[in-house]
């Protein structure tokens, strides 16, 4: 009798795929998390950086403004310093001119006032002079 043998299906070689637990889910998941958590600190890092860049820019571009307006205050100072002691300077001149006029006209007339004595002295010696006393009146009369 031909007895029917029974037969065992085997595969030599088991197919390899993802198994998916729940144990696997959960780590995915935290991985996923994880990443996205980092991903957001980085995101808020590099705003940070990017804000502190833009503000040390426009730090920079006030230090070369600041820089250029102290050399201008300093040429107008040095500006200012020539044209002050061009003043004075103009200033002294004027007053030496102004005592050396004053010293001529003294001068002149103390000249005029002897030539005006030594007139009136020989006029005197001479015959009837008389020498009046002569006040100057700005009131019309």
């Amino acid at each position: 009798m031909n007895t029917p043998k029974s037969t065992i299906a085997v595969t030599t070689n088991p197919q390899q795929g993802i198994v998916i637990t729940l144990e696997t889910t959960e780590i995915f998941l935290a991985t996923l998390v994880s990443v996205s958590i980092l991903s957001g600190v980085a995101i808020r890092v590099i705003s940070k950086m990017n804000t502190i860049s833009s503000s040390i820019t426009q730090i920079e571009k006030a230090l070369k403004e600041q820089a250029s307006n102290t050399e201008k205050i300093a040429r107008l100072d040095r500006t200012l310093d020539l044209h002050i002691q061009e003043y004075v300077n103009r200033k002294d001149v004027v007053q030496m001119l102004m005592g050396q006029l004053d010293q001529k006209i003294n001068h002149k007339f103390k000249r005029l006032l002897f030539y005006t004595r030594d007139i009136q002295r020989f006029l005197q010696k001479g015959g009837n002079f008389t020498i009046r006393e002569y006040e100057e009146n700005t009131e019309e009369e």
